[in-house]
């Protein structure tokens, strides 16, 4: 299952995140989508449930995770 959440950021405008797969996909504001492969769930949610996502991004996924351009 695939959850779909649209953002409220001046950085991030949708995330999709597969539970099995765990798999993240970020869709920024620019146009540009990276996939993020074996990010647990504990670190999506905490990602997503930060008051500033784009803080967030930049302290949980970016620095831990090799992301690829789709």
């Amino acid at each position: 299952m695939v959850e779909v959440i649209r953002q409220r950021s001046s950085f991030i405008a949708e995330t999709r995140y597969d539970r099995q797969t765990e798999t993240l996909e970020i869709e920024f504001t620019d146009g540009a989508t990276f996939r993020y492969d074996g990010v647990p769930r504990s670190t999506y949610t905490a990602f997503i449930t930060s008051p500033s996502r784009g803080r967030a991004f930049h302290m949980l996924i970016k620095p831990r995770f090799e992301g690829e351009q789709v």
